[in-house]
C-alpha cells in the first residue's frame, strides 16, 4: 500500500505541473510585448482587409443572368428565369416528369412485360399500352409547351429590365433629367412603351395627351420609340398639349428599345415590317400585363383593368381646359350632368337627353364579340 501511494504522488504532481504549463502557454499573449501585439494586430488587419476583396472577386464572377441549357426546352435560358419559374411553379415539373415516365413505361410495355409479369404480352394489352403511352406523351408535350411559353415570357420580362429611360422632372425646379433602368423603376412606376413612326404617333397624339393627368394619377410612364428618328415637334406635339410632361419618359438608347421590340415580335407571324405600330405594358413588378401589334393601345381599357389610379383626384381639382378648345367646356358640362344623374337623381329622361343615337366603333366591337347593351331603364 505504501509503495502504491508513493508511486501515485509523483504522477499527481506531474499532472498538476502539466496543467499549469498548459495554462501558462494558453495565456502567453498576456506576456507579449506591446510591439509584438501591435505587429500581430496589423497583420490581422491586413489579412481581414484582403478578405472583402476576395469576396467581391468571387461575387463578380457569379452571374445569375448567365444562360443555362434547359433540357425540356432544348435551348439556352437565363438562369434567373429558371429560378423564378421553379419558385412559382411547384407541381408543373412533377407532372411533366410523371407524364414522361408513364410514356416511356407504357410504350416499352412489350419489352418488360414478360420479365415483370412472367407472361407474354397479348395483342390487346400491347395495343392498350401503346394507346395509353401516346396519350401520356401528348400530355407530356402539352405541359412541356406550357412550361416553355412561361419561361419565354419570363425571359423577355427580365430582358426588359436592362432598358434605360430618361425620367421626367418638374421643369420649374430643375432641367436635369436622371436616367434609370426599368429594373430600378420596379415598384415605383408602371411602363407603357410604344414603337411607331411619325404618322402613327401623330394619330394617337390627341388620345394620349388628353389622358396625361390619368397617366400621372396611375404612376405610369409613357415611352415613345420612333422608328424613323422623328421628334415630338414633328408629331405635332407642343408644350400646351403635353402639360407638365411628368407622364413622358424618353428612351436613352432608342436602338436598344428597337432591338427589344424586334425580340418580342420575332416569333410573331403577323409582323410584315419593322415600322408597324407595336406596344407593351408592364406593372409595378415588371410583369407583362398587355401588348399589341398593328393598332394603338386602348388606354381607357388598360386604365380600368391594369392601370388603376394610385392617387385620387379631389373634387376641388379643376380640369385643365385649353383656351383654344371651347368644345372642352361643353364636354365637361355633359360629364357633370351624367355623374349627377348616375349618382344622385336617377332621372331617366335627363340621362337620355345627354346621349345621342350615334353608333360608336368601340361599342360595335363589343357587341360583335358577344356583348349586349342594357338600356338606362335597367341601369338606373
Amino acid at each position: 500500500m505504501q509503495m502504491t501511494s508513493s508511486t501515485r504522488r509523483p504522477l499527481r504532481l506531474q499532472n498538476t505541473t502539466l496543467l499549469l504549463l498548459s495554462l501558462l502557454l494558453a495565456s502567453s499573449n498576456a506576456f507579449t510585448s506591446p510591439q509584438t501585439l501591435s505587429s500581430s494586430t496589423n497583420a490581422a488587419a491586413r489579412i481581414s482587409s484582403t478578405k472583402p476583396t476576395t469576396t467581391r472577386l468571387y461575387a463578380n464572377q457569379f452571374d445569375i443572368t448567365k444562360p443555362t441549357f434547359d433540357l425540356l426546352s432544348f435551348r439556352q435560358i437565363r438562369s434567373d428565369a429558371l429560378l423564378r419559374y421553379n419558385s412559382l411553379n411547384q407541381s408543373e415539373p412533377l407532372r411533366i416528369n410523371l407524364f414522361l415516365l408513364l410514356t416511356v413505361t407504357l410504350l416499352g410495355y412489350p419489352l418488360w412485360c414478360e420479365s415483370v409479369t412472367g407472361e407474354l404480352p397479348t395483342a390487346l394489352s400491347s395495343v392498350g399500352a401503346a394507346a395509353a403511352g401516346v396519350g401520356c406523351g401528348a400530355l407530356f408535350n402539352r405541359e412541356r409547351s406550357r412550361r416553355s411559353n412561361q419561361l419565354n415570357r419570363m425571359e423577355k420580362e427580365l430582358n426588359a429590365e436592362s432598358l434605360e429611360v430618361k425620367l421626367p422632372v418638374n421643369k420649374a425646379i430643375t432641367s436635369m433629367r436622371p436616367t434609370a433602368t426599368l429594373k430600378q423603376l420596379k415598384s415605383k412606376r408602371r411602363i407603357v412603351a410604344l414603337r411607331g413612326n411619325k404618322d402613327q404617333f401623330t394619330e394617337v397624339m390627341d388620345m394620349l395627351c388628353s389622358l396625361r393627368r390619368r397617366f400621372v394619377q396611375s404612376q405610369t410612364l409613357l415611352v415613345l420609340v420612333p422608328t424613323d428618328g422623328s421628334t415630338k415637334e414633328e408629331w405635332g406635339w407642343d408644350d400646351k398639349q403635353m402639360g407638365d410632361s411628368l407622364w413622358l419618359a424618353d428612351a436613352t438608347n432608342i436602338g436598344q428599345f428597337l432591338d427589344y421590340f424586334q425580340e418580342l415580335l420575332g416569333s410573331d407571324e403577323r409582323v410584315s415590317n419593322d415600322n408597324e405600330l407595336a406596344w407593351f405594358a408592364l406593372n409595378f413588378k415588371g410583369r407583362s400585363i398587355a401588348s399589341g401589334l398593328g393598332e394603338a393601345p386602348k388606354i381607357l381599357e388598360l386604365m380600368g383593368q391594369q392601370l388603376q389610379p394610385m392617387e385620387l383626384i379631389d373634387d376641388t381639382d379643376a380640369a385643365v381646359v385649353p383656351a383654344d378648345m371651347p368644345v372642352a367646356n361643353e364636354i365637361l358640362e355633359y360629364q357633370s350632368k351624367f355623374y349627377n344623374v348616375l349618382t344622385s337623381t336617377g332621372d331617366l329622361e335627363a340621362m337620355k337627353a345627354i346621349f345621342t343615337d350615334g353608333k360608336m366603333q368601340e361599342v360595335n366591337e363589343v357587341i360583335g364579340a358577344g356583348g349586349r347593351i342594357d338600356g338606362w331603364f335597367e341601369c338606373l
